[in-house]
């Protein structure tokens, strides 16, 4: 893993796992939620605390079909010698993620950890990080939660293969027909089946 940086969920918010990336010759980037309440807390009040020595925020503004989603970033090195759980931790970080859409606006706060110290990894290079992971873990809530691949009991023979096979099809046949909404096509397409049936069908060419 030399040269290499690990981003996990929370899950993985472990000093053994940290340590083991770290004797790979890598380094780490964790979440932190409520199954680590010490770490959790601590990073909270420090980040509240006027007094912490913190820097940024950095802001980052995207929009995309009406969703309009603003990250606001600040890290802070004071809690380093204070958090003896993790090893060899470089950084703490808060990121505000503040979500606009048709329906509403939502506000996130997510605290992480990482080995990177500020010299290696500025702000730009950890919201290019946090966002590479997200953008993998919004492909496994696609197929784990919206497809119900976790919940299938389907294990036996090559089932659990041409069932994925067939999630990826329907994947790729919904966003082919112009609409990122997945969850919501899917289902029209329940009440709708005739519209399902005609994304197999070859589209006509004009001569």
């Amino acid at each position: 893993m030399r040269g290499r940086v690990v981003t996990a969920d929370a899950l993985h918010t472990q000093r053994a796992f940290a340590q083991g990336v770290l004797d790979q010759g890598g380094d780490y980037l964790l979440c932190v939620k409520g199954n680590q309440p010490t770490l959790y807390d601590a990073s909270a009040l420090a980040f509240a605390d006027p007094e912490t020595a913190c820097c940024g925020p950095t802001i980052t503004r995207d929009c995309q079909r009406g969703r309009v989603e603003v990250r606001s970033l600040r890290t802070t090195t004071d809690l380093n010698a204070y958090l003896t759980a993790l090893p060899k931790l470089g950084q703490v970080a808060e990121l505000t993620r503040t979500v606009t859409t048709r329906t509403g606006c939502h506000q996130e706060v997510v605290f992480l950890v990482t080995s990177c110290p500020p010299a290696r990894a500025d702000h730009q290079q950890l919201l290019a990080w946090i966002r590479g992971h997200w953008t993998i873990e919004a492909r496994h809530w696609l197929r784990d939660v919206t497809f119900g691949e976790d919940r299938s009991r389907l294990r036996g023979g090559h089932t659990p293969q041409i069932m994925a096979t067939l999630r990826t099809l329907t994947l790729t046949l919904i966003r082919r027909s112009g609409t990122a909404e997945i969850a919501a096509t899917r289902r029209s397409f329940a009440y709708h089946p005739a519209k399902a049936l005609a994304l197999l069908l070859p589209t006509s060419r004009s001569a």
